[in-house]
C-alpha cells in the first residue's frame, strides 16, 4: 500500500491526458485566446487552494511545448525572498529571449532591453551608493547572479529602514529621470516581444504559480510590477490564483480597501479553472468519480476492503455530499491508506465507517474530535453534517438508508434506540433495518456507543501531515 498522494504524470506527447474536469478544454481555449488577441493581456485564473492550479499549468505548458511555443514559468513562492521581483522577471524574460532568438536575431533588441531594465532596476533599488552599483542594478538580470542577489538581499533589507528626506529629496529630483527610464524599459520590452511573437506566433507570456502563498507584501509588489512596468503589447499573463486569498492580502495591506474593486485594476480577464463544479456540470461529472477510483488503485485500499466497488461509489457520493477539493480528498485516502495498512490482516473492521471518519477527520477536524470522545447526539451529527437529508432512491449501488442506519445506530441513546425499532403500536419491529445492525455490523466486543471511538482511535494512531 501507498500512504502519499499520487504525483500528476503529464505525458508529454497527452498532456491532458489525467486532466479532470474538461481542463483539456480549457487548456486549448486559453492557448486559442492568447494566439489570437494581439494586445497585452493579464488573466487571473481562480481556484481554490488544493485545487490543481499548478497541476494544470504543467499540463498547458507541456501541450503549448507541442505546439513549439515556449512561455515562462514563475514559482512566485520560489523567489518571494527578493525585495523586489523585478529582477527574476527580467531574468526570466532574458532567459526565454536567448533560448527563442538564436542566430543573433533580436540581439538590438536584447541589448537595449538589458539596459533599460538595469537602469529601471537602480531606480527601483534606490541604494547604489550602499550595496555598490552591480547589486542595485540588479547585475544582473542573469540567472547566474540568483545567489549574489541572496546574499545582499537582508543588507538591501535593512537598508530601507535607513532611508531618510535626503534620499526622499533626490527621487522627487530625478522624477523625469525615472519617467524617461520606464518608458525607455517600456519600449525596448514591446520591440523584444514583437520579436518574440513574429517568431512563434505567440505573446511573450509568463505563466505565475504560488502567488497566494507569498509575502502579502510581495505579492502585492509584484501585481504592481506587472501592472506599471509590465503592462505593454505582445506580453501576457496568466496568474493561477485563490482569488480569495489574494484579496485577503489586499485587506491586510490596505485595510478597509475594496479588494474586488482594488484587483480589477491589474488584471483584463477573471476566470475560473474548471473545478468539481461547474457551471456545465454535464461536461464534467465524472471528474470526481474518475480520481476516486484512480486514488483507490494508487493506495491500494482496493485489496484491502470487501466490496471496493460500493466503497468507490460511497466515498464519490460522500465526498460529493461534503464540497472536498481535490487535496482534501488526497488527504482522506491517506488517512485511510495508513488506516488500513496498520490494521492487522484479521482484524474485523466496517469500511463504510472509516470512510465517513476519514472525511470527518481532513473536512471536520472540531466534529470529528467529538465523535472521538462520544459526546455528539444523532441530532446534532445530522444537523452539522447534512446526511440525514441525502434522498433515500438507491443509486449506482449505494443506499443512502444504510447509510444513515448505520450512523444512527452508533450514535442513539438508548431511549432513541428503543423507540426505532418499536411499531406504532409499541411492539417490537424485528424486520426493523436499525435493529439488525446490531447482530451483523460489528464483531466487537463494545457497546455500539463505543464503536465510532474505538474506530477513531484507530485512525489517530498515525496521523498524516496536512498537504
Amino acid at each position: 500500500m501507498k500512504i502519499n498522494p499520487p504525483q500528476a504524470i503529464v505525458d508529454e506527447k497527452d498532456p491532458f491526458a489525467q486532466a479532470l474536469f474538461g481542463r483539456k478544454d480549457f487548456g486549448e481555449s486559453l492557448t486559442s485566446l492568447l494566439r489570437n488577441v494581439s494586445e497585452n493581456l493579464v488573466i487571473f485564473v481562480n481556484a481554490p487552494w488544493g485545487e490543481g492550479k499548478t497541476t494544470f499549468s504543467r499540463m498547458w505548458r507541456a501541450h503549448l511545448k507541442n505546439q513549439k511555443l515556449d512561455v515562462i514559468y514563475f514559482d512566485a513562492y520560489a523567489t518571494d525572498y527578493f525585495d523586489d521581483p523585478f529582477v527574476s522577471f527580467t531574468g526570466e524574460i532574458l532567459e526565454l529571449v536567448d533560448k527563442r532568438l538564436a542566430e543573433g536575431k533580436g540581439l538590438i533588441e536584447r541589448r537595449e532591453f538589458k539596459k533599460t531594465a538595469v537602469e529601471v532596476g537602480k531606480r527601483l533599488a534606490g541604494l547604489a551608493a550602499k550595496v555598490g552599483l552591480r547589486a542595485a542594478t540588479l547585475g544582473a538580470v542573469e540567472s547566474a547572479h540568483v545567489e549574489e542577489l541572496k546574499e545582499i538581499g537582508t543588507e538591501i533589507a535593512s537598508g530601507v529602514s535607513e532611508i531618510g528626506a535626503d534620499v526622499i529629496e533626490k527621487k522627487i529630483e530625478n522624477y523625469a529621470g525615472e519617467k524617461d527610464a520606464l518608458k525607455s524599459f517600456k519600449e525596448s520590452l514591446a520591440k523584444l516581444a514583437a520579436k518574440v511573437r513574429e517568431e512563434q506566433g505567440f505573446p511573450l507570456t509568463i505563466i505565475v504559480d504560488e502567488l497566494d502563498r507569498c509575502r502579502p507584501d510581495f505579492a502585492l509588489g509584484l501585481l504592481e510590477r506587472i501592472k506599471h512596468l509590465f503592462d505593454v503589447e505582445g506580453v501576457a499573463f496568466v496568474l493561477l490564483v485563490n482569488r480569495k486569498q489574494i484579496e485577503s492580502y489586499i485587506r491586510t495591506v490596505y485595510g478597509n480597501e475594496d479588494a474586488e474593486a482594488y484587483l480589477l485594476k491589474f488584471g483584463n480577464l477573471f476566470v475560473d479553472l474548471p473545478c468539481q463544479q461547474p457551471a456545465f456540470s454535464f461536461q464534467h461529472e465524472n471528474g470526481r468519480k474518475e480520481y476516486c477510483q484512480r486514488l483507490f488503485s494508487h493506495y491500494g485500499i482496493s485489496g484491502r476492503v470487501r466490496d471496493d466497488g460500493m466503497l468507490a461509489r460511497s466515498a464519490e457520493s460522500l465526498l460529493n455530499q461534503f464540497d472536498t477539493t481535490l487535496r482534501e480528498i488526497e488527504r482522506t485516502f491517506t488517512v485511510m491508506a495508513l488506516y488500513y495498512s496498520s490494521l492487522p490482516e484479521r482484524e474485523l473492521t466496517n469500511e463504510f465507517l472509516i470512510l465517513m471518519l476519514s472525511i470527518l477527520k481532513i473536512k471536520k477536524p472540531a466534529l470529528y474530535q467529538k465523535l472521538s470522545m462520544g459526546t455528539v447526539s444523532v441530532a446534532r451529527f445530522f444537523e452539522e453534517t447534512g446526511l440525514d437529508r441525502l434522498k433515500n432512491e438507491r443509486s449506482d449501488g449505494v443506499d443512502p438508508a444504510w447509510v444513515k442506519d448505520i450512523l444512527q445506530y452508533c450514535l442513539m441513546s438508548d431511549d432513541e434506540l428503543e423507540k426505532a425499532i418499536k411499531n406504532p403500536d409499541g411492539t417490537e419491529n424485528t424486520q426493523s433495518r436499525i435493529s439488525r445492525l446490531g447482530t451483523w455490523l460489528f464483531s466487537y466486543n463494545l457497546h455500539r456507543t463505543k464503536v465510532i471511538p474505538f474506530f477513531c482511535g484507530r485512525l489517530d494512531r498515525f496521523s498524516a501531515q496536512p498537504q
